[in-house]
């Protein structure tokens, strides 16, 4: 069994160093009810959908 996870990702060059900006902003039972989500942020928020990110993880296993 899979959860849905909707994730914000952003690299930021700084021209010497690059850093990374991470948010979980949801857990989902369903991709689908992850992608309506996403859909949802990018008509609330103003971010950019390559930043919006679904990935599935599979449920009682050690993500490392």
């Amino acid at each position: 069994m899979y959860i849905y996870l909707l994730e914000y990702y952003e690299e930021i060059d700084h021209g010497n160093f690059e850093t990374e900006r991470y948010n979980l902003i949801g857990i989902y039972l369903t991709k689908r009810e992850a992608q309506e989500a996403r859909e949802e942020m990018l008509k609330k928020e103003r971010i950019n959908e390559e930043y919006l990110l679904v990935n599935a993880a599979p449920m009682g296993k050690i993500q490392w």
